[in-house]
């Protein structure tokens, strides 16, 4: 095997499901199959072998990154579901490769951040007569290899994979699609969960959207005013132990009291909450109140100066307005009040 040359596949994240051998070779293995041939000289020598096969699906980075979080956290728990594995009768016909994960960049040791997958097709019988590949869990099996391998966890077999058969009259494709049918949890089921993503200010703003009903982008503007762009997902990831802030968010007392009386602003304005609770109206408040910072009392009075109709004049578009065309209302009505205060001071 040392002497076998790696083909490196065009895309590397893509393709196939996964076969995994543990560092004391199980699954009936030969003990003379090793990584040792694939393995970067930033990986330690008891890794596991592992491999694809040809009818899964594609294996998505993001995908192991939150499998990697979530297990670095809590640990593999297999009540929460084993790794399905099929044997080599059901992998029969099925192209088989052999892969390694190893650093993207040598320059820099194996990690989530760094990592590809090198493949070769396994043409050895012998070698297919005792393959095992997970059909539901090739995600948590990178996840898992790359915490193994940082000395995170060490992988076992009986306790974390479990073997199961596909029906007679079932294609392995069809089989693998089926076990894969679950639904992933979207930024609304986390919502349900109530779930603490462990940052006080965005469950507190997370807190808002339930007690309110408004839309998760509009609260997340009006609550990170003069900040940068936050996006509801932001707190799904922090409930999986992946923090995804912006690192020049300053969420802090001051920004929530802020966010606090703007809503209230809103809520107590002519403008209706059917209308104000649109995301592309509150984005363009944003992109208006970073332009032009104005105090809270300014923010109050322009609030309660614009019309039900909310836009000044003939700034309403011909068709669906864009957070631009809301900033430019704005600004329109701030540029207005402010005229109008100074000519009362004149007049005064």
């Amino acid at each position: 095997m040392q002497g076998r040359q790696v083909k490196r596949e065009a895309n590397p994240l893509k393709f196939y499901s996964l076969l995994i051998f543990s560092k004391v070779p199980t699954f009936a293995t030969s003990k003379s199959i090793k990584a040792g041939a694939h393995q970067s000289k930033n990986c330690k020598e008891y890794m596991m072998t592992i491999y694809f096969y040809g009818s899964n699906r594609e294996i998505v980075a993001e995908n192991v990154k939150k499998c990697y979080s979530m297990i670095k956290k809590y640990g593999f728990n297999a009540a929460m579901g084993k790794i399905k594995l099929v044997g080599s009768e059901d992998l029969t016909g099925e192209k088989l490769l052999k892969v390694s994960i190893v650093p993207k960049s040598n320059a820099k040791p194996l990690s989530i951040d760094n990592w590809m997958l090198n493949t070769e097709e396994v043409t050895d019988v012998n070698e297919r007569a005792t393959a095992k590949a997970p059909v539901d869990g090739q995600h948590r099996i990178i996840a898992m290899f790359i915490l193994e391998a940082e000395g995170l966890l060490n992988f076992n077999e009986e306790e974390m994979t479990e073997t199961v058969k596909k029906p007679k009259n079932m294609s392995l494709a069809l089989f693998t699609a089926s076990i894969n049918n679950g639904r992933p949890w979207n930024y609304k089921d986390f919502g349900k969960s109530k779930l603490q993503t462990g940052n006080e200010r965005i469950d507190y703003i997370e807190a808002q959207i339930q007690e309110t009903g408004l839309k998760s982008d509009v609260i997340y503007s009006l609550y990170t005013l003069g900040q940068p762009e936050v996006k509801a997902n932001v707190a799904k990831d922090l409930k999986m132990g992946i923090n995804r802030l912006p690192k020049s968010l300053k969420l802090d007392a001051t920004t929530q009291e802020l966010g606090d009386k703007v809503l209230k602003a809103f809520k107590s304005s002519k403008i209706s909450e059917s209308t104000y609770d649109n995301g592309r109206l509150t984005k363009g408040f944003k992109l208006f109140y970073n332009e032009y910072k104005p105090e809270i009392s300014q923010i109050q009075q322009l609030i309660a100066l614009i019309d039900k109709n909310v836009w000044f004049d003939n700034q309403k578009p011909d068709g669906s307005a864009e957070a631009k065309q809301y900033y430019k209302n704005f600004e329109k009505w701030f540029q207005y009040m402010n005229e109008s205060n100074n000519k009362s001071e004149e007049t005064a």
